[in-house]
């Protein structure tokens, strides 16, 4: 029995709607794939610009921190008679090679202030990668030095009971 005409016309009309539903399908898609690109991009940039100011501020700030810790350190150990000793004077040289490479940071963070719209992704998330490193080297120069001054802080109280301490055996003998 033959087929009616309408079922091969059918046929045809519903294969030129898949064909064109494929199409426009794998049009969206693209657009779709594009723009998720873009707002990746855009939000490396946003997370890359969010870093670097963040690590911009930190290394504004790790000079006078390393300052303050040699101020405190030194200060204690003249006050607890060890400012000579072997130990100051390792620390102190320490110190020193740290505030060098404090300063290097401090000279090379005017590489932050590079635009990077025009960047493609992979470079994006290789500046990422970059800052992140430089973020953790700066955050462990401040943190050995807000250790520093820390134990320090511990130190000025101990030598402060270490004299309420003599004071009040000599108030005693008295």
């Amino acid at each position: 029995m033959p087929e009616p005409d309408w079922l091969a016309y059918t046929g045809a009309i519903t294969g030129i709607i898949g064909a064109v539903a494929g199409v426009a399908g794998a049009i969206t898609a693209c657009i779709a794939l594009r723009r998720t690109k873009e707002l990746k991009a855009l939000d490396l940039r946003l997370e890359l610009r969010r870093m670097e100011g963040t690590l911009q501020s930190d290394i504004q700030d790790l000079i006078p921190l390393l300052e303050r810790a040699k101020t405190s350190y030194t200060r204690l150990a003249a006050a607890q008679g060890k400012f000579g000793s072997g130990a100051t004077e390792e620390w102190i040289s320490q110190w020193e090679a740290d505030i060098a490479e404090a300063r290097e940071l401090v000279a090379g963070s005017t590489v932050l202030d590079i635009d990077c719209t025009g960047f493609s992704q992979a470079a994006l998330e290789a500046r990422l990668v970059t800052v992140h490193k430089l973020q953790n080297q700066v955050g462990k120069f401040a943190q050995k030095y807000q250790d520093s001054l820390a134990v320090d802080c511990h130190g000025r109280e101990q030598l402060r009971a270490d004299q309420r301490a003599l004071m009040q055996a000599r108030e005693g003998k008295h």
